[in-house]
């Protein structure tokens, strides 16, 4: 259902702009083309190198039969969208990495033939550098997804139902992030771009402001690809062997090996924790330390882990710092209420009245097995 809202919404903007903007063409070919564009990818999933071919083919011939002023910008979002679905759901990785090059070698003829501009060429090197990096982004939030479900697969070959509830979970989380990062780059070029396009002529200073604006953008989404890379690969590298309960006094030192002040303490007795239970404590744990080193610096932090009779608490609590998260809102700490959710137990995260930062969760032992 989500792909016929998409392609039904991309092909209501074609449609509109084929009444409405300025472009090549009548009325009823600009809807052809722009239908063209934007219905293919209704099959993405099933045939995503062919609508990648196909869709960069349509766009290198409207460049081809038009070359006049052009003030359409569905097309952009379309080729984005199937430039991300190749690498994501293409059945071999040569046929990702072809379609990457087509998709930007497609985007370079259709500048080159004169689409968008009514005086011929485009191809100036700020255009092309800023358009390539957009479909690199694209391509490159796809390839990792790919990535991610390939691994989430031995994973999940690996691991009892409620083991891989918790990695779902976990899957969706990073999802959602990359899917913000290349939604909200997408947003911002084609706003953007279309203001700089309506002043390219009369007000070449304030064109240039907009096109500053998109160039600060695109900095900050390559700095974002760039951490969400680094999250990526840290947590591949944890997942096997699982870690647990038993592993967090690892974790400390690592936090101390980095200038936290961290104290351990444990209360009842120590004993055998389902392996779903003891990997999502293990995160929790993990994740409030990570953000305490990120938002607090160098503070002092005191993780507590208390066995109960029927249920296992971790608490962590660390000062607030001038950059602390302080509402609890944060991406981390929704990961955090999803996995305690999957096994039905609690989460409190936020700021205490005595300056602290508080993230303590209970996860139910008894039906977990």
């Amino acid at each position: 259902m989500s792909d016929i809202a998409i392609v039904a919404g991309l092909s209501v903007w074609a449609t509109l702009e084929a009444f409405f903007a300025d472009g090549p063409g009548t009325v009823p070919v600009r809807i052809v083309a722009g239908l063209a564009l934007t219905l293919p990818l209704i099959v993405r999933r099933r045939y995503p190198f062919a609508v990648l071919v196909f869709v960069v083919g349509v766009f290198v011939l409207r460049a081809v039969i038009g070359a006049e002023d052009e003030q359409a910008a569905s097309f952009f979002p379309a080729l984005l969208l199937a430039t991300f679905s190749v690498a994501l759901y293409a059945r071999r990785t040569e046929l990702a990495v072809a379609g990457a090059v087509i998709a930007i070698a497609g985007m370079i003829a259709g500048l080159a033939l004169g689409f968008g501009s009514d005086e011929g060429t485009t191809t100036e090197p700020g255009n092309i550098a800023i358009l390539s990096f957009f479909f690199t982004a694209a391509w490159t939030a796809g390839f990792l997804l790919r990535r991610r479900a390939e691994h989430v697969r031995r994973v999940e070959a690996e691991s009892g139902d409620l083991a891989r509830a918790a990695v779902s979970a976990e899957r969706s989380r990073i999802a959602r992030e990359l899917h913000d990062i290349v939604a909200h780059s997408i947003s911002v070029i084609s706003v953007q771009t279309g203001a700089a396009e309506q002043y390219i002529e009369r007000d070449p200073a304030r064109a240039r402001e907009h096109l500053e604006a998109v160039r600060s953008s695109a900095r900050d989404a390559l700095t974002e690809m760039r951490r969400l890379t680094g999250v990526l690969r840290e947590d591949e590298a944890t997942y096997e062997p699982q870690p647990g309960l038993e592993r967090v006094p690892e974790l400390v030192e690592q936090a101390r090996g980095v200038g936290l002040d961290v104290e351990l303490i444990e209360e009842g007795e120590r004993r055998a924790v389902p392996p779903g239970v003891d990997l999502a404590a293990y995160r929790i744990v993990q994740e409030a330390l990570t953000n305490a080193r990120k938002h607090a610096g160098r503070v002092h932090a005191a993780v507590l882990i208390r066995y109960l009779p029927d249920d296992v608490e971790v608490e962590v609590e660390n000062a607030a710092g001038s950059g602390g998260t302080g509402d609890g809102s944060g991406h981390g700490l929704v990961g955090m209420r999803e996995r305690v959710r999957v096994y039905g137990g609690t989460i409190e995260a936020g700021p205490e009245a005595n300056g602290l930062f508080r993230v303590r969760a209970r996860l139910p032992l008894r039906g977990q097995e």
